[in-house]
C-alpha cells in the first residue's frame, strides 16, 4: 500500500488542466508524484519525461504561472509552498505559510489562493513574497480550487461540507455555497468560464454548475470514486478519472451523458488535456505511470513510467 498523507487517508490529488495564461511556448505536461516528492515534465510532442525536480517533502497539489514560468507546490506536512523556477528547473524559494496548505490556484495578478485543509480557510498569498495578505473561512476540508482568468472569482470544493464555495475576491466574501454531491474534490472550469464541473467522490456523480446562475444544472452518475475531472478547451467533452474503476469516462459537455470509457492504470486521479483537444494525460497513482489518451480514437496510446505516486497533472504552454 502506498504511503498516504497524514492529513487524511482518503484524500487523493486530482486537478483539471488549468493554469495561468500568458506564455507562448510549446506545451508541457507536469506531473506531481506525491510518494517520491517529484515534479516531472513531459514533452507533449514526444510524450517522454524531460526533467524531474525534487521537492524535499510530500506534495499535495500545484498550480502553474505560465507567464512567469513558475510552479507553486503545496506541502501540507511542513506548512509550506515550494516555488519552482520552470526555466532553471530548480526550487527557487519556500514560503512558510503554516497550517496544512492543500489545494492551490493562481491568477494573473500574482496572487495565490491556498486552501488550508485543517483550518477550513482560504488564504490569499503574494506570489512574489510569500506573504499571506488575507484569508477567509470556507466549508470543511477545502480540496481543489479553480480561478477565473482575471481572478475575480475562486471556486472551492469543500469536501466534507458537500458544497462548492464561490468567492468574490474583490469583496473577499463567499458569494454562495452551492450544494453538490457527497465529497466534492476535483473541479474543472470551462474555457468560456460558464461551466464548472465537479467530481463528487463518495456520491459517484458529476455535478455541472452554471457559473452565471450559480446553480447545479446537471448531475450525472459516474463510476466508482471519481477523483479527477477536465474539460476540453472547445467545451465539447468532460473527462472523469474513476479511481476505483481504473478508467477515464468521457461525457458529452452538452448532454452530460457518458459517451465512452477508456481503461488506464491503477487508481487514476489527475487528468489534463492539451489545448487542441488531441490528447489527455492521466496520473495513475498506484501504477507509477501516466496514461496518454488519444481523444479522437478514444484509446490509450502510451503509458509513461514516472516517479512513485503520481496524483496530479497540469498542462501549460501553447501548441507550436
Amino acid at each position: 500500500m502506498r504511503r498516504r498523507l497524514a492529513i487524511a487517508s482518503a484524500i487523493a490529488i486530482s486537478v483539471a488542466a488549468t493554469c495561468s495564461h500568458g506564455a507562448a511556448y510549446a506545451q508541457s505536461v507536469y506531473v506531481l508524484s506525491q510518494d517520491d516528492g517529484i515534479l516531472s515534465t513531459i514533452d507533449a510532442k514526444t510524450d517522454e519525461i524531460t526533467d524531474k525536480i525534487s521537492l524535499d517533502g510530500k506534495p499535495a497539489a500545484f498550480t502553474i504561472d505560465a507567464a512567469n514560468e513558475k510552479a507553486y507546490v503545496t506541502l501540507p506536512d511542513s506548512g509550506e509552498i515550494a516555488v519552482i523556477d520552470l526555466h532553471r528547473r530548480v526550487v527557487s524559494a519556500r514560503f512558510k505559510i503554516g497550517g496544512q496548505p492543500f489545494g492551490i490556484a493562481s491568477d494573473r495578478h500574482d496572487r495565490l489562493f491556498v486552501g488550508d485543509w485543517g483550518a477550513n480557510r482560504i488564504s490569499i498569498v503574494n506570489a512574489d513574497t510569500g506573504i499571506v495578505e488575507n484569508s477567509l473561512a470556507v466549508g470543511r476540508s477545502p480540496a481543489h480550487l479553480a480561478t477565473t482568468r482575471d481572478g475575480d472569482r475562486v471556486y472551492v470544493a469543500d469536501r466534507e461540507s458537500n458544497n462548492v464555495a464561490v468567492i468574490d475576491t474583490s469583496a473577499l466574501s463567499v458569494l454562495k455555497e452551492v450544494a453538490v454531491g457527497r465529497a466534492p474534490f476535483a473541479l474543472a472550469l470551462s474555457a468560456d468560464e460558464q461551466q464548472l464541473a465537479v467530481a463528487n467522490v463518495q456520491a459517484a456523480t458529476l455535478s455541472i454548475i452554471d457559473t452565471r446562475s450559480l446553480s447545479v444544472v446537471a448531475s450525472s452518475p459516474t463510476r466508482a470514486m471519481p477523483y479527477g475531472v477536465a474539460i476540453t478547451n472547445d467545451n465539447s467533452e468532460i473527462l472523469v478519472a474513476n479511481q476505483h474503476g481504473g478508467s477515464v469516462s468521457i461525457y458529452d459537455a452538452r448532454s452530460h451523458l457518458e459517451q465512452g470509457e477508456i481503461k488506464v492504470g491503477r487508481y487514476p486521479e489527475g487528468v489534463g488535456t492539451l489545448a487542441d483537444g488531441s490528447k489527455a494525460y492521466v496520473a495513475n497513482w498506484f501504477s507509477a505511470s501516466v496514461s496518454v489518451l488519444d481523444l479522437k480514437s478514444k484509446t490509450e496510446i502510451k503509458r509513461i513510467a514516472c516517479p512513485e505516486g503520481p496524483r496530479m497533472v497540469l498542462v501549460a504552454g501553447q501548441p507550436d
